[in-house]
């Protein structure tokens, strides 16, 4: 870099623009640019820093340990740049960007009513909603790349987060109507279910957790076949093509419909619960301080209807 070229704000933008989108394609085509000044805007901070910030082995990019160390100090440098934007707003009228990163069954069956409500109070906040595992969506609040993160799993406490938990989601083992299994019991321990499991990716916590329920009593199943959606997932447990452990919410209205049975599992499944979480150093920005209490307000009102089995 030449003497007197400064680092600007658009380069630390675009670098934080990649981790979050794991690509520099995608950081482009959000950020309206071409990918060459993409490239252009990281190279002039590797440049400054002299040293490079990516590894890049194809398709894929990872931080180097240059690249993770500045990557806190660019979190502190966007909140600063975020801070000093909000000093401008005209009276209370909210702008900014808010980094959202939830699991699918919560996007689906939980969030609608809190994102229509904070979309008509604030239609200058641009919403950027990722799907992920709940453990990379934990990850996210992290390494910086959300601002707040919904995740449903055994609460937690970790002493980099805020924490709120939610509610508690009860988790069932589901099967289609005339599927043959009614209860997993002890007369399964130590045995071999003639039974697919049909289940979303390998993180996700409610399959762990009925994982480990297996594990702990010896209980092998036939195959396991993993889907990429809840709603695909149900689709072929109703089609009679295997079993599923999912949240409550998400099969309500087919099990009061009898397109699904609730397949008991003696000695229950552990508790998890919605929580929604933050980092304990992240700037409160008024477009994410909005979200967090129209979120607490709409959380107080959430139920599940239990199933009687």
């Amino acid at each position: 870099m030449k003497v007197g070229e400064l680092m600007e704000i658009r380069h630390f933008i675009t670098f934080n623009k990649v981790i979050q989108f794991g690509s520099f394609t995608q950081a482009a085509e959000h950020l309206g640019y071409t990918q060459s000044t993409v490239t252009s805007h990281i190279q002039a901070l590797e440049e400054h820093l002299g040293a490079p910030l990516f590894d890049r082995m194809g398709r894929k990019i990872r931080l180097t340990d240059i690249g993770k160390k500045l990557l806190h100090y660019t979190q502190e440098i966007l909140d600063t740049y975020g801070k000093i934007k909000s000093i401008v707003n005209d009276g209370d009228e909210i702008r900014g960007e808010l980094r959202i990163a939830a699991p699918e069954s919560l996007t689906v069956y939980r969030l609608e009513p809190i994102l229509r409500e904070y979309r008509n109070k604030f239609p200058h906040v641009s919403i950027i909603l990722s799907n992920a595992t709940c453990g990379d969506n934990k990850r996210a609040i992290l390494n910086g790349s959300a601002d707040i993160a919904f995740l449903i799993m055994p609460t937690f406490q970790d002493s980099d987060l805020i924490v709120h938990s939610l509610l508690d989601e009860p988790i069932v083992l589901v099967g289609s109507h005339d599927n043959p299994l009614n209860v997993l019991d002890q007369s399964y321990e130590n045995q071999k279910l003639n039974e697919c499991l049909i289940t979303n990716e390998k993180e996700c916590s409610y399959r762990t957790m009925f994982e480990e329920y297996l594990r702990e009593r010896g209980i092998v199943l036939s195959n396991t076949m993993e889907l990429w959606s809840i709603e695909a997932i149900k689709r072929c447990v109703m089609s009679g093509l295997g079993i599923a452990c999912l949240p409550l919410i998400t099969v309500n209205n087919e099990i009061k419909d009898g397109r699904l049975k609730v397949i008991p599992c003696k000695g229950d499944l552990k508790q998890i619960s919605a929580q929604v979480v933050y980092h304990k150093n992240k700037w409160i920005s008024p477009a994410l301080s909005k979200f967090i209490d129209i979120t607490l307000k709409h959380t107080r009102d959430w139920s599940c209807e239990e199933i009687i089995c």
